[in-house]
Order: C-alpha cells, then sequence, then structure tokens
C-alpha cells in the first residue's frame, strides 16, 4: 500500500526541522503509538495499537532513520510483529520538505506491507487504518 500527501506548515525551515527532527515529538505524533522508547538519536522501540476491524491488533515496533539530510528530507523504516495474530508490518515513511512563501510544504510518502493473519481481514481496512497513522 501506498500513500502520499503534501502538507503545508505556516513556519519557518528551522522550526519544522526541528520538530522532524525530535523523535520524541514525531512518535507522540502517531495516533495509536505508545510505551515509546528511545534508543538511540536515530531509533527507538513503541507499540502501535489499532482496531483492524473487529480485531485489536498490538505491534511493537522497531524504528530507525535510515536516510536523513539536514533541513531536507528524512527517511524511517518501521518494522514489527503484532504476536499473538502472528502478523507482521513493515513500513516506509519519507518526508522531503520544501519553502512555499512564508510556508514549508512537507511532502509524506508512505508505504505499507502487512502479512499474516491481520492482513487476511482485507485491504480496504488496513489501508484506511495506515493512512490514519501516517497522513
Amino acid at each position: 500500500m501506498k500513500f502520499k500527501k503534501v502538507v503545508s506548515v505556516k513556519a519557518s525551515l528551522a522550526e519544522v526541522w526541528a520538530l522532524l527532527d525530535d523523535l520524541e515529538t514525531v512518535a507522540h505524533c502517531i495516533p495509536g503509538l505508545g510505551e515509546y522508547s528511545e534508543v538511540n538519536a536515530q531509533e527507538f522501540d513503541s507499540v502501535l495499537v489499532h482496531r483492524v476491524g473487529p480485531v485489536k491488533a498490538r505491534f511493537e515496533l522497531k524504528t530507525r532513520i535510515v536516510d536523513i539530510e539536514h533541513e531536507k528530507s528524512l527517511t524511517l523504516v518501521s518494522e514489527g510483529r503484532e504476536s499473538h495474530l502472528d502478523s507482521w508490518v513493515k513500513a516506509n515513511l519519507d518526508f522531503t520538505l520544501a519553502p512555499n512563501g512564508d510556508s514549508i510544504d512537507i511532502d509524506i510518502s508512505a508505504e505499507f506491507s502487512v502479512t499474516g493473519r491481520v492482513g487476511t481481514f482485507g485491504q480496504r481496512i488496513i489501508s484506511t487504518k495506515a493512512e490514519q497513522v501516517v497522513l
């Protein structure tokens, strides 16, 4: 599943970058994300809990910054497992910043794959949940 969205923020490039560069702040902006713990400046562990149809899924995630270009772009990879439902998720998230007058456009691209039992519940439900988390 792929998602793409551009968000315009009335702030300076330095302010937007400072937000994206703060893993704890980014983690707290993701709906359903809890039990956040920073491993180091480029990696954190967390738990993502969401309902997928009638089932409550609890993914234990490892997220790391895999590419960073100061005040231009940031790429995250998040991988995790839902042990009770024997399912896995992998997400690649790209954030690209571009000045646009007195605002900054943040181009967000995300690609998700969900396998195992959660993946069998239906792509429509999963894609809606994934889009809520990312965008």
